[in-house]
């Protein structure tokens, strides 16, 4: 292995041990399944790469009218998200989360954990 390759490697583990993910959930539980309504989920699972800690959090917009989208890919910026990963996020809430530099993943269908751990490319965690 090169030493270029053995550089990439150590930035990739340094990059992913300090992000910060957040899942739209089902329930605020590890096993629950990825939700595919973003702005209307039931739950946020914020999980800490760095320590591999999770919280749940309830989505505060998920019974808003209009606009619930926006609010929640706000919301999940002034959280600290760098990555999130949902069903399928509208345009508005998709150019919130572009111009907040979160990347934006699509595993429906998933369990919550079991999404983290592919986006990671790991079954070890």
């Amino acid at each position: 292995m090169s030493i270029e390759n053995i550089l990439e490697k150590t930035y990739y583990k340094q990059a992913v041990s300090k992000m910060k993910i957040c899942v739209t959930t089902k329930d605020n539980v590890p096993e629950a399944e990825t939700n595919p309504h973003f702005g209307r989920c039931v739950y946020f699972m914020f999980v800490d790469t760095d320590s591999m800690q999770h919280e749940f959090v309830k989505n505060p917009y998920a019974a808003e009218s209009q606009g619930a989208g926006v609010r929640a890919a706000q919301y999940i910026a002034d959280q600290g998200a760098d990555v999130l990963i949902c069903g399928n996020p509208g345009p508005d809430a998709v150019s919130v989360m572009e111009t907040g530099g979160i990347r934006i993943v699509k595993y429906p269908d998933m369990k919550a954990m079991e999404a983290v751990q592919k986006f990671l490319g790991t079954n070890d965690l």
